[in-house]
């Protein structure tokens, strides 16, 4: 039988169920039911009550999502009596109906959204999670007492009360999460899993509709159509030294360079040609020193001092030449250096999950989301993308952490931290601490929102009804946008630098939160200063310094240069003098010789 029954929920078929049996099996029976969550609003469980009063053990067992009928006899007359009968005193077993020979009424049972229209000043117990600008809690120490200051879905639960007329009271949850899923040891964290032990009757707060969490709960109308997005911090200002580079992209700066080499050579080669064919005396090293020099003028925007040649052919290559450096290649550098510097060029933003995986991979990104949330689920059960990110996240040493709030507090104070959750919510948190110091993301996935109340709920219909109404007349989204309002003016003034949102109000023109962005042709502009041109005294320092180095060049070699001729002359000189040493020695000795050849020659000689 309650396979059967577990069938029918699986189904949603509408189950009546008469159970004729001994007092005590309807109280074994009842309870069992209750243990194993066989309840729901198609379920009606009809018990046979034959003797006596209805027991307390009995009564006891009913919970109010559990449609319970109970006929006793009473000489002749069987008596109804049904647990849905009285909107404030849930549970309790109600005569609604009577047969004796006819039915004293019709229907049998009444219909539930003409008993729960009006509560008649029931209160409610409702856990609260502080979660802006849904709710504004300030918790007190040592109790479970909250005070709820403000928020949307505080206002949204007023209008249901006054709407339905009942009391409301808030109170500290256990755990201060929503919950995610049914665990694999049949637990349910969060507030969600205080609804599905039928502890808490509903709860509002950006309730994300899952899969998982349908398991355990149910939901109303939704209140909210979202998307899911992530935040990241806002981009930084590229070095503005080397804003003087990046005019051109990298691909060009090879281009322009390859001109200026190859320009001096083409002009030298237009003026040389004729000499090929027509030998006549010139220095063509010359000539090429002077047509690089020429061009190099040119494309520096200075005045030449001397054309390389005054024939026709040159002048009008010379022409081309200072109209394509002059308004191709150097008013466009012009243009795009002063826009550089009107508006500081930033980093590239992380817009897409593609891009936050690839920074968490190589630039030490970490991810973190609201503990027991729909957004973690999603990338626990997720593929693709989503699943590289989870494995991704398991290296961190915070994976998860309290609320939205706290996750934006991280990417506040710490650069290389992104937050994934509800858009709305991340867009309300970066208009309090400052919009421009955060970037969101383009919009992932759509998620819906809504009221979570148990399984089975009575006053689900009533619900819907109500807040049906206020989505549809648009109160819903006039809530949502005035809690912007409640901001501070230093707040509400900062400027957006969420790219990719720009890109998407003004491709879609939707409402919400992007439609209270400003534009971005109006954000990041700063007067021009010398602070801006350090990257060009920078160029000019090394100019000076490359110059330097090149005249300190020159004169080592020049004094290298000289060395080497003093050396060159000194070795000459005493060659020289060696010389004139030898020929007084060869002298001297040929001067000894013949004297001594004469002293003989007059000894030996005959006396006369």
């Amino acid at each position: 039988y309650y396979e059967h029954q577990r069938k029918g929920l699986d189904t949603s078929d509408e189950r009546t169920s008469l159970i004729l049996c001994e007092s005590y099996e309807c109280e074994n029976i009842i309870s069992e039911l209750t243990e194993i969550n066989l309840i729901h609003r198609s379920m009606l469980y009809i018990f046979y009550w034959q003797h006596g009063a209805v027991s307390k053990k009995f009564r006891d067992s009913i919970v109010e999502a559990m449609r319970v009928v109970v006929v006793t006899p009473r000489k002749n007359v069987f008596r109804i009596y049904y647990n849905q009968a009285t909107p404030d005193r849930p549970s309790l077993l109600t005569l609604v109906n009577w047969w004796s020979d006819r039915l004293y009424k019709n229907p049998v049972l009444p219909p539930t959204d003409k008993v729960y229209k009006d509560f008649h000043g029931r209160t409610f117990n409702v856990p609260v999670l502080h979660a802006p600008p849904w709710h504004f809690v300030q918790y007190k120490n040592n109790s479970s007492a909250v005070n709820v200051t403000g928020g949307r879905d505080d206002k949204l639960l007023a209008v249901l009360a006054k709407k339905l007329n009942f009391k409301y009271k808030y109170y500290d949850p256990p755990v201060r999460s929503q919950g995610s899923m049914i665990s694999g040891n049949g637990t349910f964290q969060g507030v969600l899993g205080l609804i599905w032990k039928r502890q808490a009757d509903f709860f509002l707060g950006d309730v994300t509709i899952t899969w998982e969490r349908l398991q355990a709960v149910e939901f109303s109308f939704l209140t909210l159509a979202d998307s899911a997005a992530f935040l990241t911090h806002a981009p930084d200002k590229l070095s503005e030294t080397l804003v003087i580079i990046r005019p051109f992209q990298w691909q060009v700066w090879p281009l322009v360079c390859t001109t200026l080499l190859i320009i001096g050579p083409a002009l030298w080669f237009v003026i040389a040609a004729p000499t090929f064919w027509h030998p006549r005396q010139r220095n063509l090293l010359k000539l090429l020193d002077e047509c690089c020099w020429f061009t190099t003028t040119l494309f520096l925007r200075q005045t030449p001092n001397k054309e390389p040649s005054r024939s026709n052919k040159a002048r009008l290559v010379s022409i081309l030449i200072s109209l394509g450096a002059t308004y191709v290649i150097g008013d466009m550098y012009s243009a795009n250096l002063t826009s550089l510097m009107a508006r500081p060029a930033k980093e590239q933003p992380i817009g897409t999950l593609e891009i936050l995986e690839e920074a968490m991979r190589e630039r030490g990104y970490e991810l973190v989301v609201e503990k027991h949330s729909s957004t973690l689920t999603i990338l626990q059960n997720g593929t693709g993308v989503y699943g590289s990110l989870a494995r991704l996240m398991k290296r961190q040493r915070i994976q998860r952490v309290r609320s939205i709030e706290v996750g934006v507090r991280m990417v506040l104070s710490k650069r290389r931290i992104a937050v994934l959750g509800g858009r709305e919510t991340l867009y309300y948190d970066t208009e309090r601490f400052g919009s421009h110091n955060f970037h969101l993301s383009e919009k992932l996935y759509t998620r819906y929102s809504a009221v979570a109340l148990q399984i089975g709920c009575p006053y689900l219909e009533t619900f819907n009804n109500v807040v049906m109404t206020l989505f549809e007349a648009g109160i819903l989204t006039k809530m949502t946008t005035d809690e912007y309002k409640n901001l501070p003016e230093a707040a509400r003034r900062s400027e957006k630098v969420t790219e990719s949102e720009n890109r998407e109000s003004s491709e879609s023109g939707e409402g919400g939160a992007t439609s209270q962005g400003q534009g971005e042709s109006t954000i990041g502009l700063e007067p021009v200063s010398l602070t801006i041109l350090r990257g060009a005294f920078c160029l000019l320092g090394v100019g000076y310094l490359s110059a330097a180095i090149v005249l300190s060049v020159e004169i080592q070699v020049y004094k290298r240069n000289k060395n080497l001729a003093s050396e060159g002359n000194a070795v000459i000189q005493d060659s020289r003098k060696l010389r004139r040493i030898n020929r007084y020695m060869w002298r001297r000795l040929r001067r000894f010789f013949r004297t001594c050849y004469r002293y003989i020659d007059n000894a030996l000689s005959p006396v006369a």
